[in-house]
């Protein structure tokens, strides 16, 4: 999105965009295997929380920045958004199971 200068192409990648819909259930799909069946609630109201302040603190952030940067480049809030999902990466690449897979399925 950063770099399209013809409207028209964002509908050739709206079904691209629609994947970023399941991102949250396959986080709360791999996050409940790092914690035992008891801590399970206080995982999914950790993660329910951080939802919530990402979606109030989420617009905020972007239509400031993009208020301040429309004049620059208007597609560069594209860019700062995928360079946050980027910083993310190697925090997600680092998480170590803790729960042996079998504990974690309830056996």
């Amino acid at each position: 999105m950063g770099v399209i200068t013809q409207g028209w192409i964002v509908f050739l990648l709206a079904p691209l965009f629609a994947l970023g819909g399941i991102g949250m259930p396959a986080l709360q799909s791999l996050t409940t295997t790092q914690v035992s069946a008891d801590k399970q609630g206080q995982l999914q109201g950790v993660l329910a929380s951080l939802v919530s302040l990402a979606a109030i603190f989420g617009p905020l952030f972007f239509s400031f920045a993009y208020f301040g940067i429309r004049g620059v480049w208007p597609g560069l809030i594209w860019i700062i958004g995928a360079g946050i999902y980027l910083l993310a990466l190697p925090l997600m690449l680092g998480v170590r199971r803790r729960v042996p897979p079998t504990a974690a399925a309830g056996e």
